[in-house]
C-alpha cells in the first residue's frame, strides 16, 4: 500500500512558530522544475499550430482577462506578475492573443529564477525579470500573483505593495482562502518544509477593498496534487481547518 503523505502539516498562529526552511525558492529542486515546465511552455508556444499548444486553459483567468483588457486599451497591456516562475503565465497569455506583440510582460522573482528566466527565454523582447518591485515608465494594467501570496509572511502589506501600481486588474489565482479561519501552516516539498499562509476569504476581500478595489469574479480551483485532481488532501486538520478548494480571485479598481 502507498504511504500516505501529509502536504500540510500544523496551525500556526504566527509565521514565526512555524518550521520552515528559507533557502526553498532558491534551491536546485525548485529551480529545476520551474526551469522544466518553463522549457515545456516554450516548446508548445514554438507549436505552429493555428491555436498553440500553449494556449491551453487550465482554469487559470489571466489569459482571458489580458485578452479582454487588451482590446479595450489604447497601446501595450502591461502585466506585472509576483512569482511568476519563468514565464508560467506569460507563455499562455501571448499564445492566446492575437496582438501579442502589445504585452509587455514584468515578472518579479528571485534571484536565480530571474537569472535562468533570462537565458531560457531572452529572445522575448517584452519580457523582462525583476528580483525587486521596478520602478516601470508605463502604466501597469494588471497585477497578477498565481500561487505565491500564500509563500509571504505579510500578504496586507504585499498587497499594498500591489495597490501602489494602481493597476486596473488585480488577478489572484489559486489562492488557498476560503471559509475557514486564517492559519500559517507547513508545506511538504521534497524533503523541505515551506511556510504557507491559509486565508479566510472575506478578511481577503475586504482588505483588498479597503485599497480601493472590488470584487468582480470569484471562483473555486483545484490543481494537480500528487498526480490526483480533486478536492485539497487535508484530512489530518480539524475540521474548521479544511478547505476543499482554492480559489481564483479578480478585482477591479473602483473608479476605473
Amino acid at each position: 500500500m502507498k504511504q500516505k503523505i501529509n502536504i500540510w502539516e500544523g496551525v500556526y498562529n504566527c509565521w514565526e512558530e512555524a518550521p520552515g526552511d528559507d533557502d526553498v525558492f532558491e534551491g536546485k529542486v525548485w529551480v529545476d522544475k520551474v526551469t522544466s515546465r518553463a522549457q515545456k511552455a516554450l516548446t508548445a508556444h514554438r507549436s505552429n499550430e493555428t491555436v498553440s499548444l500553449a494556449a491551453l486553459n487550465k482554469d487559470y483567468i489571466l489569459s482571458v482577462a489580458g485578452a479582454m483588457l487588451l482590446s479595450s486599451i489604447d497601446g501595450n497591456l502591461c502585466v506585472l506578475d509576483f512569482g511568476g516562475g519563468m514565464g508560467a503565465s506569460y507563455l499562455p497569455l501571448i499564445s492566446s492573443v492575437p496582438d501579442f506583440e502589445k504585452v509587455e510582460f514584468h515578472i518579479v522573482e528571485g534571484k536565480i529564477i530571474c537569472e535562468r528566466g533570462r537565458e531560457i527565454l531572452g529572445d522575448f523582447a517584452h519580457l523582462h525579470f525583476h528580483e525587486q518591485f521596478p520602478k516601470l515608465a508605463n502604466p501597469v494594467h494588471i497585477i497578477h500573483a498565481g500561487s505565491s501570496i500564500q509563500y509571504v509572511s505579510d500578504w496586507k502589506e504585499l498587497l499594498a505593495e500591489f495597490a501602489k501600481y494602481q493597476p486596473r486588474l488585480l488577478v489572484l489565482e489559486d489562492l488557498m482562502a476560503g471559509d475557514i479561519p486564517s492559519f500559517i501552516t507547513t508545506q511538504a516539498y521534497y524533503g523541505k518544509k515551506i511556510r504557507s499562509q491559509f486565508l479566510n476569504i472575506n478578511e481577503l476581500i475586504e482588505a483588498v477593498r479597503a485599497l480601493n478595489y472590488r470584487l468582480i469574479y470569484k471562483s473555486r480551483y483545484t490543481g494537480e496534487i500528487l498526480g490526483e485532481v480533486g478536492p485539497l488532501p487535508m484530512e489530518n486538520f480539524p475540521p474548521q481547518y479544511k478547505l476543499n478548494y482554492g480559489s481564483h480571485l479578480m478585482f477591479e479598481r473602483m473608479g476605473s
